[in-house]
C-alpha cells in the first residue's frame, strides 16, 4: 500500500483553499502539503488511515463476535464502552462515551467518515470543478468518479450507525445525517441534518455519475473500479429494499467480475492460514477495507453455523466450511470460552476485507433478491461460485433448496452472515432485517460460560430487543457541541 506519511488526516491546505482550522470537526490542524496532479490527489484513496474503519462504537452490538470476560473485569461493576456494548445496555451514555469522543486530541467515527468525504472526496470533485488537476482529461473524470464513489460509500456508514434504516414509508422524514458536497469543513452544513431519504438520494446520484467513468481496473485496490461502483449501488438497493433494482446492478457487477478464492485448495487445515497468501489486491476484492477494531473471538452461535455445514440442503457431513480451518486457531490463554477460535489469522497472511466490496458479497446479494421473488433456480445460479469456493467437497448438482420463500430468504442470509464478517455488516444487517419484521433476530450472549473462571462477574444473559435504541446511535457530543442545531436521531 503507498502511504502518503506526510499527508495529515486532519487538515490538508491545499490549492482548493481549505482554511486552517476544522471548527465543525473539532480537530486541531498538524500539517499541509500542496497537491497538484491527478496522480498526487488519488493517493490519497491509499492512505492506511482511509482503508481502516474505526467500529468501536458498535462493537459487540451484535452475535457475531465474542470477548472474553476476564477482559471486562475491572470495568463491569463500572461500565465502559465495551462492558456496555457485550451487555447490550441501552442506558449507556454514547454520546458522551463515543469512542475519541473525550480529550482534544481523539477523533470519532462522525469525524474519521467526514474526514473522507470532506478532506478526500469533496477536494478532489472541487479541485477539479476549479480547473486545479493537472493530468490528462481521462485521468481526471476516472478520478472525479472514484471520489464521488467513495462519497456515496462514506455516507453509507454514516447514515447506518446515526439514522435508523430506509424504510420507504417514513425515509423522507426520518432523520438521517449532515449532508456536505464541499470541502470547507469549518462551515456549518445547511440544513444542520438532512432526511435519510436525502442521503440515499445523494449516493444514488452520486454512483449514478460515477459508474460510467469507473476504470474496469482501478490503480489500487483502495479504489474504486466500476465492478465495484455496481456492486455498492446494489447495496444501497437492498437497503433501501428495491429488490429488482438491486438485481440489475449487482447483476452488471458480476459480469465484470466473479472470481472468488478457492479455499478448499488455498486454505492449509494445519496451518490456519492460506497459500498463497490473500492479499489486499486478491482476485475477488473489488474494492478493499478493513477495520481498525481488534475482534479476537467469535461467538458461540457463529461457530455452530459454520459448524453446521449444508447437510438440510442435499450436502453431505464431509462437506466442510474451509472457514472453520481458517480461523481456528488453539489459544490457552482464552478462559471461560468453550471453543479455541479466533476471528482473524496473522495479518501477512491474510487480508480480510471486511468493510470493503466483494464478489462474493455480490453473489449473495443476487441470491438473496431472487430468494424473496421465489426464484430458486436463479438462487442456485449464483450460489454456485460461492459454495463451491467456501465448502470442500461441495456437489452443486445435489444442492436443494426449500419450496418455503422464507426457508430459502434464511438460508442465503445464513450464509451472508458467515461470510462477511468482522466488520459492521452484521449490525446493519440485523438492523435491516429486524424493520421487516419477517427476518427478525434478537442476539444474545451469556457472559460468563464458566462461572469459576470469572468468578467475579455474576452470570447472565443478555439480549438485544429487535427495536433496541442501540441500532441508532447518538452523534458524539463532540459533533453536539460544535453545531447546536443538531439532534440526535432514534428509533421512534
Amino acid at each position: 500500500m503507498k502511504k502518503l506519511t506526510t499527508i495529515c488526516l486532519c487538515s490538508l491546505a491545499l490549492s482548493a483553499g481549505l482554511t486552517s482550522c476544522d471548527s465543525w470537526l473539532d480537530i486541531a490542524p498538524t500539517g499541509k502539503i500542496i497537491l497538484t496532479t491527478a496522480e498526487e490527489y488519488g493517493q490519497l484513496f491509499d492512505n492506511n488511515a482511509y482503508v481502516q474503519y474505526d467500529l468501536n462504537d458498535i462493537a459487540y452490538l451484535d452475535d457475531e463476535v465474542w470477548i472474553n470476560p476476564q477482559v471486562l473485569v475491572n470495568a463491569w461493576s463500572s461500565p465502559n464502552l465495551t462492558t456496555s456494548n457485550v451487555m447490550y445496555s441501552a442506558d449507556f451514555d454514547r454520546s458522551e462515551n463515543a469512542y475519541g469522543n473525550s480529550g482534544t486530541l481523539g477523533s470519532t467515527f462522525f469525524q474519521l467518515m467526514y474526514q473522507r468525504i470532506t478532506k478526500v472526496a469533496n477536494t478532489i470533485i472541487e479541485a477539479d470543478g476549479r480547473g486545479e488537476i493537472e493530468g490528462t482529461a481521462e485521468e481526471r473524470k476516472v478520478l472525479v468518479a472514484q471520489a464521488k464513489a467513495y462519497r456515496a460509500f462514506s455516507y453509507f456508514a454514516l447514515v447506518n450507525v446515526y439514522a435508523k434504516v430506509y424504510d420507504p414509508a417514513t425515509a423522507e422524514t426520518d432523520g438521517g445525517v449532515p449532508i456536505r458536497t464541499d470541502a470547507q469543513v469549518d462551515a456549518l452544513p445547511n440544513p444542520a441534518k438532512s432526511s435519510v431519504a436525502a442521503v440515499y438520494s445523494l449516493m444514488l446520484q452520486d454512483l449514478e455519475e460515477a459508474i460510467p467513468d469507473l476504470p474496469e481496473a482501478a490503480e489500487t485496490p483502495y479504489r474504486f473500479n466500476k465492478a465495484a461502483g455496481y456492486a455498492l449501488k446494489a447495496k444501497v438497493h437492498l437497503f433501501m429494499r428495491d429488490y429488482n433494482a438491486c438485481i440489475t446492478a449487482a447483476e452488471a457487477s458480476y459480469a465484470l467480475n466473479h472470481q472468488t478464492y478457492d479455499l478448499p485448495t488455498r486454505i492449509d487445515p494445519e496451518l490456519h492460514y492460506p497459500e498463497p497468501a490473500i492479499y489486499a489486491n486478491g482476485e475477488e476484492n473489488l474494492v478493499f477495507a478493513t477495520t481498525a477494531t481488534t475482534y479476537f473471538l467469535l461467538h458461540p452461535d457463529l461457530i455452530a453455523l459454520y459448524r453446521e455445514g449444508l447437510t438440510d440442503y442435499g450436502q453431505s457431513a464431509d462437506v466442510h466450511d474451509m472457514r472453520l480451518d481458517l480461523y481456528e486457531q488453539p489459544n490457552s490463554a482464552v478462559k471461560d470460552y468453550q471453543y479455541t477460535m479466533q476471528y482473524m489469522p496473522e495479518a501477512l497472511q491474510y487480508a480480510n476485507n471486511c468493510v470493503g466490496l466483494r464478489t462474493t458479497e455480490v453473489m449473495l446479494m443476487l441470491a438473496e433478491c431472487y430468494a424473496r421473488k421465489g426464484d430458486n433456480d436463479m438462487v442456485k445460479q449464483y450460489m454456485e461460485p460461492y459454495l463451491a469456493s467456501r465448502y470442500a467437497g461441495y456437489d452443486h448438482a445435489a444442492l436443494t433448496l426449500p419450496d418455503d420463500v422464507d426457508a430459502t430468504v434464511r438460508f442465503v442470509l445464513d450464509e451472508r452472515r458467515k461470510e462477511l464478517t468482522m466488520g459492521y455488516n452484521r449490525y446493519f444487517d440485523l438492523k435491516r432485517l429486524n424493520a421487516e419484521g419477517t427476518y427478525r433476530t434478537e442476539p444474545s450472549r451469556t457472559i460468563p460460560l464458566d462461572t469459576e473462571a470469572t468468578s467475579s462477574i455474576p452470570q447472565g444473559t443478555y439480549t438485544l430487543p429487535c427495536n433496541s435504541s442501540l441500532y441508532v446511535l447518538p452523534f458524539p457530543t463532540k459533533a453536539l457541541l460544535n453545531d447546536d442545531r443538531l439532534e440526535s436521531n432514534t428509533m421512534n
